[in-house]
């Protein structure tokens, strides 16, 4: 779950009711993209890092927190979209919503469906079809719910590629949001915008912290996260517009704090309970020129933002093979430079994948989508 602002700036709306028009690039939340992606990489493969490196098991709790990635995600998506769209679609328009979900479904429905069928098929081979005993579902209901998206609206156990869960969830937030947009218009006051995003993500935390006593973690809450963060995104866009200059220059304060906490208190890294930082981190980011976005707007990581999204969809879907070209269990009592080369291995064929996948199915999508509209709209990208 991500956000990729493309635009050129200086070039003028058609007019058309259906395109929005064109946005500056924010590149350093480019950058950011590729920050949360990697950050759920390393979630999903910390006990191979570790025992591969343990040298860095001081990051070890940065790595546990990764799941947070994905709210960084979800937040992002909504600013991002907010940022293109809402603007052009402030009042209703039929056309406009229809071009709207056309240009998201284009979007994120190819991956979508490739990984699905690489996993079905890697399941076919290796036995794992049907229900897991950990709840893992691979059934023909599951399939059919992938193929349209709605495989995390009403079942809280994964299905086919784990991760896509977040791209349902995403999707049902692109639904609403032709409406939001509406309602996001209205908003005129920044103080109740604030206000608003705030409580939005206090309910969430109220909610987490009254269903799963003490600390707040639920594993299987998805559409919650989503409806908030994704809510909270398209009014930080509403204060964005304002221009309020002194938040850029809390982005690396904040981005150290939040660094600082998750390293040293445990309990930040077993819940959600810095989601409403990782949020305002979007805001102050989008808003600051300073170092930390000098560096997420630089090429590496503006390049690995937009491969996230196929980073993000592909890599557990390479984690079986993975372990079976190279078990770790065989190498991590092995000297450093044998590690260090079976972890550099891992890291270089998640990366090859990623951009393979890019390349192959994301980027001719994209290019079939612009093909057949008669302007480009923006577009934001998924998680």
């Amino acid at each position: 779950m991500s956000a990729q602002l493309e635009a050129r700036p200086g070039v003028p709306t058609s007019g058309r009711p259906d395109v929005a028009p064109r946005r500056p690039l924010i590149t350093a939340l480019t950058g950011l993209r590729a920050v949360a992606a990697v950050w759920v990489v390393l979630f999903h493969y910390r006990s191979d890092v570790l025992a591969l490196a343990p040298s860095l098991r001081p990051l070890a709790p940065i790595m546990d927190a990764g799941y947070l990635g994905v709210d960084v995600f979800f937040a992002l998506s909504g600013f991002v979209l907010a940022y293109n769209y809402a603007e052009s679609m402030g009042h209703w328009d039929a056309r406009a919503t229809r071009g709207f979900l056309r240009n998201r479904l284009a979007r994120v429905w190819p991956v979508h469906v490739v990984t699905l069928n690489l996993d079905l098929l890697q399941a076919a081979l290796i036995g794992t079809l049907g229900v897991t005993a950990g709840g893992h579902r691979r059934t023909v209901s599951a399939y059919v719910e992938n193929l349209t998206l709605t495989h995390a609206w009403w079942n809280d156990r994964p299905s086919f590629n784990a991760p896509a869960w977040s791209i349902s969830a995403e999707w049902a937030a692109y639904l609403a949001a032709p409406v939001l947009f509406v309602a996001l218009a209205r908003l005129r006051r920044r103080a109740a915008v604030a206000l608003l995003a705030t409580g939005l993500y206090a309910v969430m935390l109220t909610i987490f912290a009254l269903w799963a006593l003490p600390n707040g973690n639920v594993p299987h809450a998805g559409m919650l996260r989503l409806a908030t963060e994704f809510g909270a995104g398209l009014l930080m866009w509403r204060v964005y517009r304002s221009r309020p200059r002194w938040l850029g220059r809390l982005t690396l304060p904040l981005a150290a704090a939040v660094t600082l906490v998750v390293l040293l208190v445990p309990a930040a890294r077993h819940g959600y309970w810095l989601a409403p930082a990782l949020g305002l981190l979007v805001l102050c980011l989008a808003l600051d020129a300073g170092p930390l976005a000098r560096v997420l707007s630089s090429r590496p990581f503006v390049f690995w933002g937009e491969v996230s999204y196929s980073l993000y969809m592909t890599h557990v879907l390479l984690a079986p093979s993975l372990h079976a070209l190279l078990p770790v269990h065989l190498y991590d009592q092995s000297g450093w430079p044998q590690r260090t080369l079976v972890l550099a291995t891992y890291a270089g064929l998640l990366g090859l994948a990623a951009v393979a996948m890019h390349r192959i199915v994301e980027v001719p999508a994209r290019r079939l989508l612009r093909t057949r509209r008669r302007a480009g709209a923006p577009e934001a990208a998924a998680p």
